[in-house]
């Protein structure tokens, strides 16, 4: 792993701040909501995160369109109580027939035999998160299990591969994901944007997610800063999209990263 410059990181956060801010239409006040939208979203329960990792799952492709108003399939998850959906569907099989045979009528076609049908695929999750999160005794249990992957950089990784491992559907990009946007801010999503400027600014040497992942997490450390901010602060310059607030500006990270190295704002190869 690359060593990373305390100083040069403060330097490169603070630019992408008053990147943002030079916008007319984007203010401190509107950019801090977003670096700290992780606040308020702590999962409350064992039935909370069940739900929460159950509309997750469905996060991805086209999927959605296919499943519909999860909130209906309420009444056949036991009002997301995961213990109860985990002693009374046996296999997913059983959880897709019940479905089937409800009132509910979703707005994609379900095709038992069809395994990369969504609802197949939907229901495999369903069946496999129960089964996870039904291991917990409670809530503190939870939030005590995913402290212990805090140590440093590689065991915190260790945890979004231990859940694409338990739960069928999620891949790693989606369980980083799910951690940081539910109430764990130390952990974050390396997507196209934040590898783009990770790796423009020499601050990554790779494009590997895994390594980006890593560096996202020392760069933060370096600089005091919440994984989190740091991941939805680059995403904002990517994506233009400060969705809180329902503003798209034209970003541009290209624009962004020749900025900063003009500057003097980059890692020398």
């Amino acid at each position: 792993m690359k060593k990373l410059d305390p100083t040069l990181n403060a330097k490169i956060y603070q630019y992408a701040v008053d990147y943002l801010l030079a916008y007319e239409e984007i203010t401190e006040e509107i950019l801090e909501k977003h670096l700290r939208a992780w606040k308020g979203r702590e999962v409350k329960n064992l039935n909370d995160l069940f739900k929460r990792m159950v509309f997750h799952s469905q996060n991805r492709q086209g999927m959605p369109n296919s499943i519909g108003n999860i909130n209906k399939l309420s009444p056949l998850l036991y009002d997301w109580d995961c213990k109860k959906v985990a002693e009374s569907y046996r296999s997913w099989g059983e959880l897709f027939n019940t479905i089937k045979q409800s009132t509910y009528t979703p707005p994609g076609r379900m095709m038992k035999d069809n395994p990369h049908n969504y609802w197949v695929q939907f229901t495999k999750s369903i069946i496999s998160i129960a089964s996870f999160v039904s291991r917990f005794e409670d809530i503190e249990k939870f939030n005590t299990f995913v402290e212990v992957f805090y140590y440093n950089e590689d065991t915190r990784i260790a945890l979004p591969l231990l859940l694409k491992e338990e739960i069928f559907g999620y891949q790693f990009a989606l369980s980083c994901d799910f951690l940081k946007e539910n109430g764990y801010p130390e952990f974050v999503k390396p997507d196209v944007h934040i590898i783009d400027i990770f790796v423009g600014l020499g601050i990554s040497d790779t494009r590997n997610d895994f390594q980006v992942f890593r560096d996202v997490i020392s760069f933060s450390k370096s600089i005091q800063k919440l994984p989190y901010e740091v991941d939805k602060l680059f995403w904002l310059i990517g994506s233009g999209k400060f969705y809180l607030d329902e503003i798209n500006v034209k970003t541009s990270k290209k624009e962004f990263i020749q900025l900063a190295k003009d500057k003097g704002y980059v890692y020398k190869s």
